[in-house]
């Protein structure tokens, strides 16, 4: 980070705990794909109720650019992703900053920006969202439910009320994808700060839970084992396989993901030893 960006950032972080800096700048090295930054929301961010209100240009822009996916499209589908595409970025953001450093975040804005990625060492352009963030305070753990899952459901619960009058998209449909998505952060960022096992056990200490708005009988972990073809040498990685069904099967060319609850167990484990070994374990 170069001198103007450090000072701007310790502006903006004025007040907050140092270690939600570390984690701050952790998720624009690690996870790129979400928007982050700490401070109180200016005039560059909205509410999220003001975002996500019924009509207005952040939803509506929300899902349009699911289009950028797949063609054919129609608006359940399109709701769908928009529910596993926006709660994958929440959980990665909010779960980053618990599991990394203890901290409850709350949303303070919103906005839906413009980002270029690299794919195949090519420059792609797409969009994400981007989080101005507050750290709360407050007890950790109140009548058995974690801080975190109730800011993570407070959150989305409107978000998912408007998606289904918008779409027709059922509640539960979506609330399975969300489950999904966090479950599948939390992997990744236990991968990522080394302790792969606490994000998979505080994962599932949230969807396991019942009477949970994410609860779930059929998301769990499963590690998968290969042969590396090349070296001979043992592969084994943890996948989350999801509950809910994003619905890119029904679009135009489109297939079933590797991890899709719609697979018989035994294609599923097939198509992820495959990729396991074409990822040489990655």
């Amino acid at each position: 980070m170069n001198s103007r960006n450090h000072q701007r950032m310790a502006r903006t972080v004025e007040g907050y705990p140092p270690q939600a800096l570390a984690v701050v700048e952790r998720l624009h090295a690690q996870f790129p794909d979400a928007g982050v930054s700490l401070g109180p929301a200016d005039s560059a961010f909205s509410a999220p109720a003001a975002f996500w209100a019924a009509g207005g240009t952040g939803i509506e822009q929300s899902l349009a650019y699911q289009d950028f996916f797949a063609i054919g499209m129609t608006d359940r589908i399109r709701a769908a992703h928009l529910i596993a595409f926006y709660s994958r970025q929440l959980s990665v953001v909010l779960g980053a900053l618990y599991l990394g450093a203890g901290l409850q975040a709350q949303i303070a804005g919103l906005r839906f920006e413009e980002w270029t990625r690299l794919h195949h060492d090519r420059e792609v352009a797409g969009k994400r969202y981007h989080f101005r963030l507050g750290v709360a305070e407050g007890p950790q753990h109140a009548e058995g439910i974690s801080a975190f899952e109730r800011g993570f459901t407070a959150h989305l619960a409107p978000v998912i009320a408007v998606l289904k009058k918008r779409t027709g998209l059922s509640s539960g449909a979506q609330w399975r994808l969300a489950a999904d998505s966090l479950a599948g952060a939390f992997l990744e960022i236990g991968r990522a700060i080394g302790d792969e096992a606490r994000g998979m056990a505080e994962a599932l200490a949230i969807v396991k839970r019942r009477g949970s708005r994410l609860f779930s009988e059929e998301l769990c972990y499963e590690e998968i084992s290969a042969v590396d073809p090349a070296s001979g040498a043992q592969l084994s990685r943890q996948y989350r396989i999801r509950c809910g069904c994003c619905l890119y099967f029904q679009t135009e060319g489109g297939s079933f993901c590797d991890t899709c609850v719609l697979l018989e167990p035994d294609d599923r484990r097939a198509r992820l030893a495959a990729h396991l070994m074409q990822n040489g374990g990655a």
